[in-house]
């Protein structure tokens, strides 16, 4: 009977969540503790679309809210960019699924010590696009129509204050949808800080009907149960 009443509840369609977003917290980065560096791409998973690259932070300037790297896209000049705009936007794949339901997360900061100004952040889900889009093609598709989230966390104090967005998106036709990230503001090289970004697939939750039909099944077990008992005394 336990048997059966776990293989019930197991059958149920499950709230599962699952990260697709790699390297969302920046530490698969060679960047050394009390240090910081401009990446065009870091391994693979984030990749410049505009700028002078991805600025990645250990420690310099305040703490990160997952574990202990996080990235300011109003970076410093990066060794062989000939981009002079500080303020970078940046790019990862991410392989979706058409209508499936997914939570966006992450988590930013304004820098410390810095005017309102100089902050700002802007976060686009692009799910037009087949995989291997070009950073042109990118950054046309990431307009306001694809925008997200447009935060500006105001002036930055003596230490961090994280602050998390979240926002349901949906999966494209093509397969692949693009997280993209922006820097606004004056670009000064100070900008928002951004750390532990996560895209969820959400199951469906179950309809009412669902649990009907599973309590509909526990009451007959309950009650072929008990008339066995009954014909075993």
């Amino acid at each position: 009977m336990r048997n059966i009443l776990i293989a019930l509840l197991l059958s149920a369609p499950a709230l599962a969540q699952a990260n697709l977003v790699t390297n969302g917290s920046f530490e698969d980065s060679a960047v050394a503790a009390g240090s910081w560096s401009v990446f065009q791409s870091i391994n693979g998973t984030w990749s410049t679309l505009a700028g002078t690259g991805i600025e990645v932070q250990n420690g310099v300037a305040g703490l990160a809210s997952d574990g202990t790297k996080f990235v300011e896209l109003d970076s410093h000049t990066n060794t062989g960019s000939t981009s002079t705009n500080t303020n970078s936007t940046m790019a990862q794949s991410i392989s979706t699924t058409n209508g499936q339901n997914y939570n966006l997360s992450f988590d930013y900061a304004a820098r410390l010590n810095t005017s309102a100004a100089t902050n700002g952040l802007q976060a686009f889900w692009v799910n037009t696009l087949s995989a291997g889009a070009t950073a042109a093609n990118i950054i046309a598709a990431a307009a306001p129509g694809s925008m997200i989230a447009n935060l500006s966390p105001g002036a930055g104090g003596s230490s961090n204050v994280w602050h998390t967005f979240s926002a349901n998106v949906l999966g494209g036709t093509t397969g692949t949808s693009y997280l993209v990230f922006k820097a606004t503001g004056t670009a000064d090289t100070y900008g928002t800080y951004l750390d532990n970004v996560r895209v969820d697939s959400v199951a469906p939750v179950p309809e009412p009907e669902t649990y009907a039909l599973m309590g509909i099944g526990l009451v007959g077990l309950l009650a072929a149960r008990r008339r066995k008992l009954l014909h075993t005394h």
